[in-house]
């Protein structure tokens, strides 16, 4: 790797870390040359503003999902891709926490970078994937004929999210501990079979 990749790379790191912390707004580009190590005029040298930083950020954060979603096996029946899906969502976002914070902090600011960051492009090419798995099981009579393809690709985005998105808060509300590998596994079962069940409930 070239000196200058390294350093975007040490900037990358910090500039996640940050932004997953503090959001866009609260972020200070001080704060991730401090982190960095890298020296700030470097980093406007690298990004050119701190918005160009942030989008990088997302994209990066994104393209590990996606780079997760493409190394599945779309050939396997429709309701096992469907399952494994699931289950790999809740594994990646059990190692990458800061997806979790960076996507709530653009939820809040209405997902101002996103059509500017290239999210939608990359983000797309797994959402179409899991909609062709769905329309193949409705086809080959695995999955019932009325379903409605985007609210399920909505779905299996969301259980796996919404656990994660409220780790502190739910356990304050029932007796539940969501850091727990054990209980993620069962939830991740849960949730695929309650998925894969409506599916086939004809």
């Amino acid at each position: 790797m070239k000196k200058g990749d390294i350093t975007k790379e040490k900037i990358l790191i910090a500039a996640e870390n940050i932004f997953s912390e503090k959001g866009f707004a609260g972020a200070r580009v001080d704060e991730i040359a401090e982190i960095s190590g890298v020296n700030k005029r470097l980093i406007y040298a690298h990004f050119g503003s701190k918005e160009n930083l942030y989008k990088n950020v997302l994209h990066r954060v994104y393209g590990r999902l996606v780079e997760m979603e493409s190394s599945q096996n779309m050939d396997l029946p429709a309701d096992e891709v469907l399952k494994e899906n699931i289950s790999n969502a809740f594994e990646f976002l059990s190692s990458n926490p800061n997806f979790i914070s960076l996507v709530m902090h653009e939820n809040l600011s209405k997902a101002k970078h996103v059509d500017s960051s290239g999210i939608v492009p990359l983000k797309s090419q797994s959402i179409v994937a899991l909609q062709k798995v769905l329309k193949r099981g409705i086809d080959d009579g695995i999955f019932k004929k009325d379903i409605d393809i985007n609210e399920i690709v909505f779905a299996v985005n969301m259980f796996a999210f919404a656990y994660f998105s409220n780790t502190y808060t739910m356990p304050k509300l029932i007796e539940i501990d969501l850091n727990d590998a054990d209980a993620r596994k069962r939830r991740s079962a849960m949730v695929a079979d309650m998925i894969v069940g409506y599916l086939k409930n004809k």
